[in-house]
Parts: structure tokens; C-alpha cells; sequence
């Protein structure tokens, strides 16, 4: 996790007045934190990097899924056309 330091840390002001070299710090950096009145509010993160972590995040959901679906007794059988109605 990054901390927040003076290289990654900009404020509400900075945004305002310069919201394109914000996106750009942000670009190159990967992680900027937002601060207003020295208080965190938000954190800006690269659109690569945002693609990333929900592709990371999909994966883990996914074999958590697939943990619980396999400790489901395998005689337990359901036919195609209830399945189909569920998803189709």
C-alpha cells in the first residue's frame, strides 16, 4: 500500500488550478491522494492501474466461487433448463 508523501499528495487548489497536470501526476505516479484541509478525501488512481485491481479483484471472487461451489455435495444435480432460466 502506498503512503501518502509530498510526491503523491495534492489538494483541492491543485485540482482546480491545474486539473490536467493533476491527471498527469496521477498517470505517471499510479497513486495521488487528494487532500483538503490537510484531511485525506480521495485518492485518484491511473485508469490502467484502476483495470488492474478490478481484474484482481474478479479473479479473487471468482475462486472464492469456485471454493464454495466445490464443497457442494457432487451428487447434487440441477437440469440444464433451471440453470438456463436462472441465467439466460
Amino acid at each position: 500500500m502506498l503512503i501518502p508523501t509530498s510526491k503523491n499528495v495534492k489538494t483541492i487548489t491543485d485540482m482546480r488550478e491545474d486539473a490536467l497536470g493533476l491527471l498527469e501526476l496521477v498517470k505517471k505516479q499510479g497513486v495521488t491522494y487528494i487532500f483538503h484541509r490537510s484531511k485525506p478525501k480521495a485518492v485518484m488512481i491511473d485508469v490502467d492501474e484502476f483495470a488492474r485491481i478490478q481484474e484482481l479483484l474478479e479473479d479473487y471472487f471468482d475462486t472464492q466461487e469456485a471454493i464454495k461451489l466445490e464443497k457442494e455435495p457432487k451428487d447434487k444435480r440441477i437440469p440444464i433448463e433451471e440453470v438456463m432460466k436462472e441465467y439466460v
